[in-house]
């Protein structure tokens, strides 16, 4: 039980990150229309992935990650994102899939990934 509220925020974050990238253009929030759209994809898996993170941390309180984790939660946002990408460019209208912002959301990650093991190491 426990489990599933530690893991909500990143799982609701994930789901509307989803939903957003997976509308046809029409349907997006005209204020979106400018702001920059790679520093948007960078922020977004900046934070899903601390979501992602935080959740590990907490459930079973492990408190510390290990490597495989801290490369784990980038490859899943990675390969999410391009997933995003793909579906975008095959499946939603309007919208088009972009390698330069695949590699946003996999700059984002790992961003956020160095971060938390930066601190993470300060703290041990």
């Amino acid at each position: 039980m426990h489990m599933k509220l530690y893991h909500a925020p990143a799982l609701i974050w994930g789901f509307l990150l989803f939903y957003f990238t997976l509308i046809p253009s029409e349907r997006l929030p005209s204020d979106l229309v400018d702001v920059n759209d790679k520093l948007m994809h960078l922020s977004i898996f900046f934070i899903w992935a601390g979501l992602i993170m935080l959740a590990i941390a907490r459930y079973p309180k492990t408190k510390a990650l290990k490597r495989n984790q801290f490369i784990g939660v980038w490859l899943l946002c990675s390969l999410l994102g391009g997933l995003i990408e793909i579906l975008q460019d095959t499946l939603v209208t309007g919208r088009q899939g972009d390698w330069l912002d695949f590699w946003s959301n996999s700059i984002g990650a790992m961003l956020m990934v160095v971060l938390w093991s930066i601190i993470q190491g300060r703290k041990s």
